[in-house]
């Protein structure tokens, strides 16, 4: 017992971001500041990247989208009542900070969920959490929704769907080297980073009942994008999540016993089915708009 004591406290006293040689990241946070870490840092991280990606990114998909049109569909309107071929400034500020913010949080819920389970995909883990998202998250945003007439309306169904499906893995791409780029260079958050500890736990609790609101709203209402969302795969987001939790819990009271186990299963069977059904909906919705 006074081993493990001691061994907490050399811990809790590292002046940087490495424990044991090892990214904070990539170990389960041991304490509830490092928990709030570990959450704000996803969050940032998501907010970055939905500004560059889910923003910037989705102006160019669409500027790319509108320019490879048929010449007699150019000035028409689409679904949102955007002229077709017409870029403007509010549109573009309206589509960065409004849809990036809003895509950037959701995405970090998401990356938090499945981060832990993903370890196992090394370096290559953004691209593959990128194909989760693209399993769980396009069918719940009207980008691929097959009665979108937008596909109709520009033609080139299969270039959109290209575009669209690269705006994913570059989200997951993006995020996973923010969140590792952050994670070396944020403070550690503990009694010697006072002010760092106290906006780590506004943004996490604020990032969490905000963001966990605003992604479940995304994962199960049709309004969301005036589709059938994909239950099941939502659902084995749920299993996921729990299992994520309980990770957290076993890591804050060091305890690799039967917690750990169950968190585990659940986590690595949320991501089975998550992926699994989510990839069914997604390859069936893009096959549908493309044929």
């Amino acid at each position: 017992m006074a081993e493990h004591a001691v061994d907490r406290l050399s811990l809790d006293i590292v002046p940087t971001n490495l424990r044991h040689g090892r990214p904070l990241a990539e170990i389960p946070p041991d304490s509830l500041p490092g928990l709030t870490r570990h959450i704000t840092t996803a969050g940032i991280a998501g907010v970055i990247t939905g500004l560059v990606v889910g923003g910037l990114g989705g102006r160019l998909f669409m500027r790319i989208a509108g320019a490879a049109a048929p010449d007699f569909v150019q000035g028409a309107s689409t679904e949102a009542g955007n002229r077709i071929g017409e870029i403007t400034v509010d549109g573009t500020l309206a589509l960065v900070i409004f849809v990036g913010v809003f895509v950037g949080i959701a995405g970090a819920v998401l990356y938090a969920v499945f981060r832990p389970w993903l370890r196992w995909a090394g370096r290559y883990r953004g691209v593959t959490f990128g194909i989760l998202l693209f399993a769980v998250g396009s069918a719940v945003s009207d980008a691929l929704n097959p009665d979108n007439q937008d596909f109709f309306i520009l033609h080139n169904e299969l270039l959109n769907v290209s575009m669209i499906v690269a705006l994913f893995l570059g989200f997951g791409v993006m995020i996973d080297w923010m969140f590792r780029v952050l994670d070396r260079r944020l403070p550690p958050g503990d009694k010697n980073h006072r002010l760092a500890r106290f906006l780590y736990v506004d943004l996490a609790l604020g990032g969490l009942i905000f963001g966990g609101a605003l992604t479940t709203f995304l994962l199960f209402n049709r309004d969301a994008c005036d589709c059938d969302p994909p239950i099941i795969a939502s659902a084995f987001v749920v299993v996921a999540a729990a299992g994520t939790l309980l990770w957290w819990v076993a890591g804050i009271r060091s305890r690799t016993d039967r917690v750990s186990s169950v968190a585990r299963v659940l986590g690595f069977a949320g991501l089975t089915g998550a992926s699994l059904f989510g990839l069914i909906r997604a390859v069936s919705d893009a096959a549908e708009v493309i044929t």
